[in-house]
């Protein structure tokens, strides 16, 4: 795990890097217990964590982070939007996608990305057995959180 060995160095660039992991962790857990909970995932949540995800990419890239995130957002928005259209996910987890998108280059959102589908597909799968065919809405905030963390943690 070369993420914290910035811990022996104490370069700025690790301090950066660990704050937007901690930012990106709180955005997703966070936007996660709110879906959980109340069923939404707050703008006031996604918005700032897209302005900080543009920043710490700024910060990791330059100016090609700023195209790099305009890039990954609208791929997001692009992909996602029929879904919404149908009904099978709401503004919100398409916002708190692409807020994460501005955390990470475009290869490891891309793994990011479909790991949320791939996590929200196994937890379906799960509460359809759990229930015996009882059909129940996928808070989809929390497979995006699953991804994030499992990001972190170096799984892929």
């Amino acid at each position: 795990m070369d993420r914290w060995i910035f811990f022996q160095e104490c370069s700025s660039e690790g301090w950066i890097s660990l704050a937007a992991d901690i930012v990106l962790v709180c955005l997703a857990v966070f936007s996660a217990a709110t879906d959980l909970y109340r069923g939404k995932v707050y703008n006031a949540v996604t918005m700032p964590g897209l302005l900080a995800g543009l920043a710490f990419s700024v910060q990791r890239a330059g100016a090609p982070g700023i195209l790099d995130v305009f890039c990954a957002v609208g791929f997001t928005g692009l992909v996602l939007f029929p879904f919404y259209k149908a009904g099978g996910l709401g503004a919100g987890d398409i916002k708190l996608l692409a807020a994460v998108s501005a955390f990470m280059p475009s290869g490891d959102y891309l793994h990011c990305f479909a790991a949320s589908f791939a996590a929200g597909a196994a937890i379906g799968v799960i509460r359809l057995i759990w229930t015996k065919g009882e059909v129940h809405r996928v808070h989809f905030a929390l497979p995006v959180a699953v991804s994030v963390l499992f990001h972190l943690a170096g799984f892929y």
